[in-house]
Parts: structure tokens; sequence; C-alpha cells
């Protein structure tokens, strides 16, 4: 059973409210092919941010309860690098056990050739060495960009609602619980079809509360260990931006495994990282 103050789960009904009616407005007025849809969801994901400063406010606490400062390097470098790492990896693997066909850039005679990825260097035909640093660079002002949004989400999720769990329940309880939050709070979207157009109910009821969960035990470790919400925001920001580039490989009738090959990956990682994160942590809720 989850323990929170009657004002959090206020907090919490009241964003979860507020954004669906912003998605089934987007959607009954076309989803992706309404020309204000991604306006929509952009204002949409800062209304985590908006009601955590409002409940502060009202309840006269502190802005500085959600850890604004920058702290540890670390951290931040593992931000940056956690999401472009798996969309490495992930395009690797999918390729070589036949699951995904890579569209987006060709190696022949050491060179790298048909690029067709947003390069800031360029995507002229390179060479293989100056075509991966031309990727990191890019990726890296990628994730800088998509944290603008993803700073609205995590300010609200893991800088005001994660704290607010740990003060009553355990580490693991909280952890899934803000899973689950962050998960079905993108419903309607996900239901519509808009991350897994194939199988939309599998996506929104199984799929996608999975991957936010194994998620969230890595954005854990990065906010709890470096005591600041950035980490967390830039690596929101990596995974909705580099990744995209893992979902836009040719899966054909692989999809699903492909999908489901995903949520392996974060759950690697969000196993390895509860593990280094509960590791000396003092809790003593149940």
């Amino acid at each position: 059973m989850i323990k929170l103050e009657k004002s959090v789960w206020g907090y919490i009904i009241l964003v979860m409210l507020a954004t669906y009616l912003v998605q089934i407005l987007a959607i009954i007025n076309g989803g992706q092919e309404y020309e204000y849809f991604q306006l929509f969801i952009a204002v949409s994901m800062f209304f985590p941010c908006i009601g955590a400063i409002i409940y502060l406010v009202k309840n006269k606490i502190s802005l500085k309860y959600i850890d604004w400062k920058p702290r540890t390097f670390w951290y931040l470098l593992l931000s940056f690098l956690v999401p472009i790492i798996i969309t490495l990896l992930g395009r690797l693997l999918f390729e070589k056990i036949g699951w995904g066909i890579n569209n987006e850039y060709l190696i022949s005679n050491n060179k790298v050739v048909d690029i067709d990825l947003p390069l800031l260097l360029g995507n002229e035909d390179q060479s293989i060495s100056f075509f991966w640093s031309n990727f990191f660079i890019s990726m890296i002002v990628i994730n800088l960009i998509n944290s603008v949004l993803a700073f609205g989400e995590e300010v609200g999720w893991r800088g005001f609602l994660q704290k607010k769990l740990l003060e009553q329940n355990s580490l693991l309880k909280s952890i899934i619980f803000l899973g689950l939050i962050w998960g079905f709070w993108h419903f309607p979207l996900i239901l519509s079809g808009f991350n897994y157009p194939e199988y939309p109910i599998l996506g929104a009821f199984i799929l996608f509360p999975l991957n936010t969960i194994f998620i969230s035990s890595f954005l854990a470790l990065l906010t709890i260990k470096s005591k600041s919400v950035w980490p967390a925001v830039f690596a929101h920001g990596g995974i909705n931006g580099v990744m995209s580039l893992l979902f836009e490989m040719d899966f054909g009738t692989h999809k699903l495994q492909a999908n489901l090959g995903i949520l392996g990956i974060w759950m690697i990682i969000g196993i390895i990282s509860y593990i280094f994160l509960a590791k000396g942590y003092k809790n003593t809720n149940a």
C-alpha cells in the first residue's frame, strides 16, 4: 500500500486529469495528423512541473525542496551516454539477429555513405571515425534540445513526487509506483496508437508501463545519487530524442519482438540501477 499525504494524491489526480484532457483533445482533433498535435503534447509535458511548483507554494514549502543544483559530473555524463549507448547497441543487436534493418546509413569500403541522419557536421559520405564523432556530437545536442521538454516532466516526477514517495515508502515501492504513474500519464496517447500503432492495447496496459518502471529505476539512481534533478532531465531528453533512432529501424514483421527487446534492455538497466542504488541506501519505510 502506497502512503502519501492527501494533498500529494490531489497533485497526482489533477496532473493526470489535466494531461488526459489535453491528450484527448489532440486525439479527437486528428491525433498525429492534427496541425497542433506537437504543441498540445509539448504543453502537457510541463503539467507535472507546474503542479509541483503550485503545490510547494500553496503549502509554503521552499522551492529548494527540488534539488536544482547540478552537482556530480559523472552522473551528468551517464545521463547523456546511456541513451546513446542503448541506441547503438540496440541497432547492432537487432540487425545481428535479423529483427531490424538499418536504413539511415551504410558502411562500405571503410566509409559511411547514404547517410540519412540529422548530423550537425554534415551527412555527406565520410570516414568511419569522423562519422562516429559526428554522431556523438549530434546526439548530445539532440539530448539538450529534447531536455527542454523533459524538464517539465522531471521536475514533477523525480524532483518532487519521487521525494514525496520516499518520505513514507520504501525505495522499491516508490520506484514502481512512480513508474506506473509516469506510464499511465501517457495512457490516452499510447492507447490511440502513438508509440505502438500495431498493438495499442498491449502497449498502453503492459509494454509502456513496464518500460517506465525500469527507466524510473535508472532515473532514480541518477537523481538520488547525484542529489540533483538535472541528470534525470538530460537522460529523459536523450530517451525521447536519441532513442527515436532505434524505433526508426525497419522492423518489418518483427516489430513486437523489437519492442520486447527494448523492454528487455531497460529491464537489465533498471535492475542493475536498483542494485547499485539499494546498496547502502538508508530507508526505514515499509
